[in-house]
């Protein structure tokens, strides 16, 4: 043992107890006590650290994710703190409105929620538009005839039931015939038509062809060689390499709408954004991969614009809020920074009131139970929010409920963080869910300035699931380029779903009119809502086709 060399964790532990030792034997006890102490503590912060990153890494891969938590754990909780004489309810009580948000009052008794009748069996009824095979059941001709009398029975009726089949898509092959005309006497004046346009000049696939494939990989998430395999059980045989070529072109093809919806989600009222990473090859890395980033510009609902950046860095949401002006709500994310404190600046920070509760449920997760009751408070904002959605009512009713019954709540835990931060250890995480709140305090109460302020960012988290289900199939992108060409396609396909529009028949009809050369100054004619409604429109004065033609 005297020839090993000690690593340095028992260098310290030694040195730490030399030290004790030498002021132990200067008398300097109260010394010795304080150093033992501030050790320990240290070992306390960290153990809670790894303890916490240990419960989240768990609950990512084996446990549920969601944040909510149910009235039985809350109720747990606050009644270890002795909080329930304080007014403090959670969002799973009855409805602010009716329980009141005073500070003091006290939360009437848990309520079940009512369950909804059913009726019938509960399943909904088959589309009308489904195209619909008729097939008839009729008795065996014996039982026809009447036992009693002997004559043929008549129908008096029928029993109706509905099976839903599946009848796998195919492919057909469009022959495009162009006749030569000639003038025969003079055997000269040859003319022919010249060719229709197509997605790819000179191309294989038409545009429904095309739009599938988009849709396969950037909707439905899959790999190109795995719908490459699809293909060939219908009897094509196309390479992946060649799937690839054409979702460069056709997303080439789509990028001035793209480019269109950035623009109009950059100009809306609410402007929401978030982001999350992407792997994309690159030789000049070390590890032949890098991870850029894909950020999300949700627009009032409408517009959902994607924008991939090689990095994480400022400059990459800098160069698309450059000229933003108005609401924009975001996480903590200091790359937004400058665009609330530079001179000259027009856009206004707004939280999320989700990323705020997610610090205080780390902190319960750590075993700090004083977290229940920032979280029951932050519960009760959801919950005037959640009643106010189900009654559907105007912005001035729920900027009015927001002030009544939500700004009390939040004065309320305004208070109980001043007094909590004051005497927590910095690195606690009751502390840091505390400093993440305060220093975005400004940001969280916006919501009260304005009735169409959502209350948290999950619009945008939702939208970036997504790209977090594509990655896990597709795993990568094969260039920055190729990054660039996803995130225009995500643009289109993501603006679709908002707008209740079905991807592929939108891409289809979209990719087919640009193939012929749609003009550019009614780009916005072929925007996923605007697109919608001329199509309905048209069916509306279309003259509806019998049932027997049909």
């Amino acid at each position: 043992m005297s020839g090993a060399a000690p690593d340095k964790k028992t260098m310290d532990v030694h040195g730490v107890a030399a030290l004790l030792r030498a002021l132990l034997a200067e008398d300097q006890d109260e010394q010795a006590i304080e150093l033992v102490v501030g050790l320990l503590m240290q070992l306390v912060e960290k153990n809670t650290e790894l303890e916490l990153r240990l419960r989240k890494a768990l609950r990512q891969h084996f446990g549920r994710r969601s944040e909510k938590l149910s009235a039985e754990q809350l109720s747990l909780f606050l009644a270890r703190l002795g909080q329930e004489e304080a007014g403090v309810q959670d969002a799973a009580q009855p409805s602010a409105g009716e329980a009141g948000v005073a500070a003091g009052s006290t939360p009437p008794p848990h309520q079940e929620p009512r369950k909804k009748e059913r009726t019938g069996h509960g399943r909904r009824p088959l589309p009308a538009h489904l195209p619909r095979e008729q097939r008839v059941q009729q008795p065996p001709p014996e039982a026809l005839r009447c036992e009693a009398c002997g004559r043929d029975k008549s129908r008096c009726g029928e029993e109706k039931s509905e099976t839903l089949e599946w009848v796998p898509g195919h492919f057909k092959v469009i022959e495009e015939v162009r006749p030569k005309y000639a003038c025969r006497p003079c055997g000269d004046g040859l003319v022919v038509a010249p060719p229709a346009d197509r997605v790819i000049e000179g191309g294989l696939p038409g545009p429904g062809l095309v739009a599938h494939v988009l849709v396969s990989k950037y909707k439905d998430h899959l790999p190109l060689h795995r719908l490459s395999g699809i293909y060939a059980r219908h009897g094509v045989e196309l390479r992946t390499s060649t799937l690839s070529d054409w979702v460069a072109a056709g997303a080439d093809l789509l990028q001035p709408l793209a480019r269109e919806v950035g623009q109009r989600a950059l100009a809306s009222h609410v402007l929401q954004s978030d982001d999350t990473h992407l792997k994309v090859l690159d030789r000049e890395h070390p590890n032949g991969l890098k991870r850029g980033h894909m950020w999300v510009y949700l627009g009032d609902s409408t517009w959902a614009a994607f924008v991939y950046t090689p990095d994480w860095k400022q400059e990459g949401p800098l160069s698309f809020l450059e000229g933003r002006e108005g609401w924009l709500l975001v996480d903590g994310y200091k790359g937004y920074d400058k665009l609330f404190t530079r001179p000259g600046a027009t856009a206004v920070e707004v939280g999320c009131w989700s990323h705020a509760r997610r610090y205080f449920v780390d902190a319960l997760d750590a075993g700090d139970t004083r977290a229940a009751l920032p979280l029951s408070l932050i519960g009760r904002l959801f919950a005037v929010e959640r009643e106010a959605d189900e009654q559907q009512v105007d912005e001035a009713e729920r900027l009015r409920r927001r002030n009544a019954l939500s700004r009390p709540v939040t004065e309320q835990l305004a208070r109980w963080m001043a007094d909590i931060y004051g005497r927590e250890r910095p690195k606690s995480p009751l502390a840091q869910a505390c400093r993440y709140a305060i220093n975005q305090w400004t940001s969280l109460l916006r919501f009260l300035e304005d009735a169409r302020l959502p209350l948290h960012n999950n619009a945008s988290e939702l939208r970036l699931r997504e790209i977090a289900v594509g990655r896990k199939n597709y795993l990568f992108a094969g260039s920055d380029a190729g990054a660039e060409r996803a995130a225009c396609v995500y643009t289109l396909v993501a603006t679709c779903v908002l707008a209740g529009v079905d991807p592929w028949a939108y891409l289809a009809d979209v990719l087919d009119k640009l193939a012929r050369g749609w003009p550019q100054r009614q780009l916005e004619q072929l925007l996923p809502p605007m697109w919608k409604a001329a199509r309905e429109a048209a069916a509306r004065t279309t003259p509806a086709t019998s049932p027997a033609a049909t």
